[in-house]
């Protein structure tokens, strides 16, 4: 192995994400074999010469299963030891915290700096707690617990919260926390005001979030739109952000060696990791800067790989950092980037093999330029997507495109931005100000009618079975493994193209006229939403919190609009989310009302001054959501019942679903099976073939 560190890093990062997953037992059993491995190829006879080159790999791998174990014994589990009990605490709110669901409050991050008059230094999430501004403390009564099974569980690990905190009573604000932290913050909600004095307030948070990293100001059908185009890596301030940032240093030069240079651009990048608030994608990418600028100073060239692994060293200090998507997402991007890199350089080196020539034609060298651009979106967005599928995020279709179309723009846009900056602190320069804003503008809404443009095309939106496309992408990595031993990657293409090609035929034929039913929304009173062939249908129960719910989850799975919403409520006052068509359920008539839904569902909706009922029947199998108390003849029989805050006695069913965590209702239950989750449980219905629950604990109740 050439790269030594970057095999040892790289390693290291995903032994510390397999041992995040894996029981401590596993970890250690895993480590050992990855030590006896080193050992062998180490000493045994006739192996040195070929085992050499995994030896870094094996020892990063033992490494970081190892420091994992440490970690967790030496900091996360005296902080989980703290779970069940009831203290008086001073917390310090953090930057990260946003409206509550309930009236008046926050939800987000607090640190703990006491516990009973005990010092500490606990990070921990609470759901409701009045409100205040980043950086003031408060002291209060808080029951501690661990954190629930979700999937944000290793997203919040990797920020370093070990414990959920449920405020009890006792606020008293008692001053504010002089951190440089809440300082910085506090600089950064200024030069968001600056920044959109003279924008309007949607392109100012557009700014605002890939100038600032700030997303308040964001707006949520301009996040949808990026996200649905394949450029929500804009949004958030990353890699991209940080080089184009170290390139306003070089004066125009491609690469400066100037000493007083370098010193200007590491103390920008640090000034901007600190500004934006240490974002694990903007660590990533300014511990890889630094460690090239370090190696411009001592004259030596740098290796993005090599920087890559020492970055993944540095960052996998907190073991679970590689859990958060971020991390995941910039790391695979990277490596995507690097291999389209490496494979215009072999294009190039054919042609000048060819040509017999030290220099191609310029016409050649431009059609290689464009060929390396279009490659380096592919192959990153390729990359990327199996993190994607396995954090059932949103793919897109058209992300090629929209990023040739689009991500050019981004450093325009951040150099007039800075400019709206300067000139803000000159009151000389107002005109100026105003101008250059208005420039600003009109860029950033040529971005968005581009991003609007790729997210209408047709293929925008798609939906991807998770576990088949993993499943189909881990396939055709064995064949590049095999065809590149066997050095015979000519032959690669086509043979992956083909096993493609009948992948996406099964699958398609797979997934037809298969019906998803998830519960989104508030816990106790969620909403049914209903996927069939890409379209969506919602069975809507509660207000705002579920409307922006149901919208985040159709996004987020590649749906548009819904086709129908089936609105349960008895009284439907509050917004709902957009749908091509609308059912209140208070205009029936009383009885029964049968609809058809999608393309092969019928809904039965039962209606009357107590209630409504809506009942699907999917080829055969019957689930039913309910809101009030309807009165019927008899009961009805389903076989699931997706549960709010209680089960009704009009209703029969085999199984029922809900989202609490432990609902009162479930001791007085005679059904057979009752499935519980946290998130966003759901089930996956194949007409006539199979019934599969997932996100879900199941509960026998007989």
């Amino acid at each position: 192995m050439k790269r030594k560190l970057a095999g040892f890093g790289l390693a290291f990062a995903l032994a510390e994400l397999a041992a995040a997953y894996l029981p401590p037992l596993a970890s250690l059993l895993t480590a050992a074999g990855f030590v006896i491995a080193f050992i062998f190829f180490g000493s045994a006879p006739g192996t040195k010469k070929t085992g050499r080159k995994y030896l870094p790999v094996l020892l990063g791998g033992a490494a970081g299963l190892c420091w994992n174990l440490v970690f967790c014994q030496a900091v996360v589990r005296p902080a989980q030891a703290l779970a069940g009990t009831t203290a008086e605490c001073t917390a310090i709110v953090q930057t990260d915290c946003e409206t509550s669901w309930q009236e008046g409050c926050l939800r987000g991050t607090l640190v703990l700096t006491e516990i009973e008059g005990r010092k500490t230094s606990l990070r921990v999430t609470c759901n409701a707690f009045p409100y205040a501004e980043p950086g003031e403390k408060f002291t209060a009564r808080f029951r501690l617990s661990d954190l629930p099974e979700s999937r944000y569980r290793m997203s919040d690990f990797s920020d370093s919260i070990w414990l959920e905190a449920e405020y009890l009573d006792g606020w008293n604000k008692v001053g504010s926390s002089n951190a440089l932290q809440f300082s910085l913050y506090r600089l950064r909600q200024k030069l968001t005001r600056r920044l959109s004095h003279y924008l309007p307030r949607d392109l100012a948070g557009l700014e605002a979030a890939m100038f600032l990293g700030n997303k308040r100001l964001l707006r949520k059908d301009i996040s949808k739109t990026f996200r649905t185009a394949g450029i929500s890596h804009l949004l958030a301030v990353s890699g991209l952000h940080a080089a184009l940032l170290c390139s306003l240093f070089t004066f125009g030069k491609k690469r400066s060696f100037s000493r007083p240079i370098l010193a200007a651009q590491t103390a920008a990048l640090l000034f901007y990791m600190a500004l934006t608030g240490f974002p694990v994608s903007v660590v990533r990418a300014g511990t890889v800067f630094l460690i090239a600028l370090a190696g411009y100073a001592m004259l030596q060239p740098p290796d993005a790989l090599t920087s890559l692994g020492a970055a993944a060293v540095l960052i996998g200090i907190q073991p679970f950092a590689p859990c958060d998507v971020g991390f995941q997402l910039s790391f695979c991007g990277v490596l995507g980037v690097q291999a389209a890199a490496e494979l215009s350089r072999r294009e190039r080196n054919f042609f000048l093999n060819r040509a017999h020539a030290d220099e191609l034609p310029w016409l050649t060298e431009k059609l290689l330029a464009l060929l390396g651009t279009v490659q380096a979106a592919f192959l990153a967005s390729l990359a990327t997507l199996p993190i994607l599928l396995a954090h059932d995020m949103t793919t897109s279709g058209v992300a090629v495109l929209s990023n040739l179309l689009v991500v050019w723009m981004l450093g325009p846009a951040l150099c007039i931005g800075l400019l709206v900056l300067l000139f803000s602190f000159v009151p000389l320069l107002n005109p100026l100000y105003h101008g250059i804003s208005f420039v600003l503008a009109a860029w950033l809404k040529i971005m968005v009618d581009l991003a609007e443009f790729c997210a209408d095309l047709p293929l925008a939106r798609i939906s991807l079975p998770q576990k088949y496309t993993l499943f189909a992408l881990a396939v055709l990595a064995v064949l590049a493994i095999i065809f590149y031993h066997a050095g015979k990657m000519r032959f690669y293409i086509p043979a992956a193209s083909v096993c493609a090609c009948a992948a996406v035929a099964f699958g398609v034929w797979m997934q037809k006229d298969v019906v998803q039913i998830a519960l989104v929304g508030t816990s106790g009173n969620p909403c049914v939403v209903v996927m069939q062939n890409a379209r969506a249908a919602v069975i809507f129960r509660g207000g705002a919190a579920n409307s922006n719910a149901v919208t985040e989850y159709l996004s987020a799975h590649g749906a548009g609009d819904p086709v129908a919403l089936i609105d349960l409520r008895t009284d439907p006052q509050q917004q709902t989310p957009d749908a091509d068509e609308y059912w209140n359920m208070e205009e029936l008539p009383d009885g029964c009302t049968r609809i058809d839904l999608l393309d092969t569902l019928a809904v039965d909706l039962y209606h009357d001054s107590g209630g409504n009922l809506a009942v699907l029947d999917v080829g055969g199998y019957h689930v039913a959501a309910a809101a009030g108390e309807i009165s019927l003849i008899r009961p009805v029989t389903v076989d699931l019942f997706l549960a709010a805050g209680g089960y009704p006695e009009y209703v029969e069913a085999q199984s029922i679903m809900t989202n609490q965590k432990n609902p009162k209702w479930k001791k007085t239950l005679d059904t057979e099976n009752l499935y519980i989750g946290t998130d966003t449980p759901s089930v996956t219905v194949r007409p006539g073939r199979s019934v599969v629950f997932e996100e879900v604990q199941e509960l026998a109740l007989q």
